[in-house]
């Protein structure tokens, strides 16, 4: 079952003690990390810092040598990637992974497509709740749900892989460098659904190293 993560007692993320080791190279040393509901929490540390190690245990890549991870309050030893996208667990890389020639639509549900009587998937349905989650993120006027993802700019393809997260029902997201593949005008739109997302009370983990951004947020 789905934890509950709207309980404003707990975090909805809890890492306590993770340790992970690579032969020789020790990744993480007895890490322990809270985010909470409507928190953006900065995670920042130089190169080979760990950071990625990191978020492959909480999305479920990696298992943890030691330690355990807490959603909702519900405790495990280490999550599949299947585990985490069910416990509403979802990423945004730097390297999108779209599919060029399927719209935006397509791409947004590409893992959970509305489905119609016949079983087969329903088109108008997906287009018009594609729409909607852009709408939520304040993409409506600037993003059409049956453009094709390569035609889109690279400001609008993150947003599409951010609707893609929130149609698996991700509640915690995670932002890898999300402004360091971004224009300069696209930064101000990307903060925007950032704040958004805060306010409807997704915990959202938010690595950089560009500090003011940082501090903005």
């Amino acid at each position: 079952p789905i934890p509950n993560l709207t309980d404003p007692h707990q975090p909805i993320l809890a890492l306590k003690g993770i340790h992970k080791r690579f032969g020789g190279i020790q990744a993480l040393s007895g890490v322990s990390f809270d985010l909470r509901a409507g928190e953006v929490h900065a995670l920042v540390g130089e190169n080979g810092a760990g950071k990625s190690t990191l978020i492959k245990i909480i999305t479920g890549a990696y298992l943890p040598d030691a330690g355990s991870i807490a959603v909702g309050g519900s405790e495990y030893g280490g999550l599949s990637p299947l585990q985490a996208r069910q416990l509403g667990i979802g990423a945004v890389y730097q390297e999108f992974n779209l599919l060029p020639d399927m719209s935006a639509a397509e791409n947004i549900f590409l893992s959970c497509p509305p489905v119609g009587r016949t079983r087969l998937i329903d088109t108008a349905a997906r287009a018009r709740q594609a729409g909607e989650l852009l709408a939520r993120l304040g993409a409506q006027n600037h993003i059409n749900p049956n453009e094709l993802a390569k035609n889109l700019t690279v400001g609008e393809q993150q947003i599409v892989e951010i609707a893609k997260a929130l149609a698996l029902n991700a509640q915690i997201l995670i932002m890898d460098e999300p402004s360091a593949v971004l224009p300069s005008r696209d930064l101000d739109r990307l903060f925007e659904v950032i704040k958004t997302l805060r306010r409807e009370g997704h915990g959202i983990i938010y690595i950089s190293h560009r500090l003011n951004e940082i501090f903005e947020l």
